[in-house]
């Protein structure tokens, strides 16, 4: 098949699969970033991961107003894509690196004062800062990283994806098992810091990779790489209008979660460690919901570039299979057997068995929020990829705040927070509501109404 070949998406299963898998593993590639950094960091003491959920958390939040901007190249590249118009298919990648660099420039002064920008409690507050500031410094790379990965993941070539998983992961894992405990008097132990400089430099060389595969003798023959560098004002504002509300919408939903883990960090630190062992298994199989958002995007903007709704009905329902059977292989042995994971806590040096019955009910939970999670965001990617992204958040933010968040700060304020247990079922209430919304709004077509091509 020559270069020139136009790429043809379909809706097969093999077809779905074809875009769907990278996907997974690229969003498997940060998740297991974060997972080795935690459970590292467990190793090392459980305070220090705490402190690094807490100051994670908040930099997430920081470098999420941007990525889930920069990340809605792969809406319009898909849309480019289908329509056949690939001299154009550069220029939202090119508009997104401006926005990395003007953003760029407001993150230092943000990271800098981090020691103020926290809620960590004391106990905490010395790792954490350290871990948030450093994140926070760099927290533009994902940006990137998210513009670049639009390029291939909109067109449905996505190998090179599986190249920096596997690239990004194993030099994470070498790094932070060196940085954080150190190396006899070679390299000293960092700790928190450990951790975040092994995270940064693990996706400094993601992105050389990908930007390396973006300026290709082939890409910028064929494409214009190179030459469609010019500032475009008008698919600037069609990528903020697009992403704005994405961003948006992400940042206040991690902002929720940083409150609740704030203040279940306040009320002890069996709390803390309890909804902080739940959190790094949910980053662990989150990657699905991450996986089937992007994909089903990416698809359905190329049928919205070809005119072709009845190919995303096809699309949406056989995406729904793939993902209760993936849900079903990743979750169901957390299910049936929850101290698989406990297990993994007995290697740490403090004595947490007295949480695991409550680890184990919190599992089961999860079980069936990651589901529904994953149902949503299979409509979420489809509604988002006709540009019907403030409906999405607007929805999910009303849910979150008024299903969790609000219901946790009054059990706060009562003196009444006393279990994790709550959180995670109150959680489920969130998620099915808003699933019912979702597909409520996908089967008004209203979502198709607002494409943005």
């Amino acid at each position: 098949m020559s270069f020139t070949k136009k790429i043809q998406i379909d809706t097969s299963v093999s077809g779905i699969l074809k875009i769907i898998i990278p996907l997974i593993l690229s969003c498997l590639s940060v998740n297991l970033m974060f997972l080795v950094d935690r459970f590292i960091l467990m190793r090392y003491s459980l305070d220090a991961m705490n402190a690094a959920m807490l100051g994670g958390n908040l930099a997430g939040f920081y470098t999420f107003l941007l990525m889930a901007i920069t990340g809605t190249t792969e809406i319009f590249v898909g849309q480019y894509n289908g329509a056949g118009e690939h001299d154009k298919i550069a220029s939202p990648v090119w508009q997104m690196i401006y926005l990395v660099i003007f953003a760029a420039i407001f993150y230092v002064p943000i990271g800098y004062f981090s020691d103020y920008l926290n809620l960590i409690p004391e106990c905490y507050a010395q790792d954490g800062v350290a871990y948030q500031r450093l994140l926070t410094y760099f927290c533009w790379q994902p940006g990137l990283a998210a513009a670049f990965t639009g390029f291939f993941v909109g067109r449905g070539q996505t190998k090179i994806i599986t190249m920096i998983v596997i690239v990004g992961n194993l030099i994470n894992a070498i790094l932070d098992y060196l940085l954080v405990f150190g190396v006899r008097e070679i390299i000293p132990s960092l700790g928190c810091k450990g951790a975040a400089i092994a995270t940064i430099i693990a996706q400094a060389v993601q992105i050389l990779i990908l930007a390396a595969s973006f300026w290709s003798s082939k890409n910028r023959q064929y494409f214009h790489t190179a030459k469609n560098y010019k500032f475009d004002k008008e698919l600037f504002g069609k990528c903020l209008k697009v992403g704005l509300p994405m961003s948006f919408g992400r940042s206040v939903e991690l902002l929720a979660w940083y409150l609740i883990y704030a203040a279940l960090s306040h009320v002890s630190k069996d709390l803390a460690t309890v909804h902080g062992v739940a959190t790094t298994v949910y980053i662990l199989i989150a990657f699905i919901c991450d996986s089937l958002s992007k994909g089903t995007a990416a698809i359905s903007a190329n049928f919205i570039g070809k005119k072709d709704l009845a190919s995303i009905g096809v699309v949406l329902r056989k995406v729904t299979i793939i993902t209760l059977v993936l849900c079903f292989i990743f979750i169901f042995p957390l299910l049936i057997s929850p101290r698989l994971f406990c297990g993994l806590l007995g290697t740490i040096n403090e004595d947490v068995a007295h949480l695991y019955p409550t680890l184990s009910i919190i599992f089961k939970i999860q079980f069936i929020n990651v589901t529904l999670e994953s149902l949503c965001a299979i409509f979420w990617g489809t509604l988002a990829s006709g540009g019907d992204t403030k409906y999405i958040n607007v929805t999910n933010l009303g849910c979150l705040w008024g299903f969790v968040v609000f219901p946790v700060v009054l059990l706060y304020a009562f003196d009444m927070l006393n279990s994790a247990i709550i959180v995670h079922l109150l959680s489920t209430c969130w998620v099915s509501s808003w699933l019912l919304l979702l597909h409520r709004r996908y089967k008004s077509l209203k979502w198709y109404k607002s494409v943005v091509y």
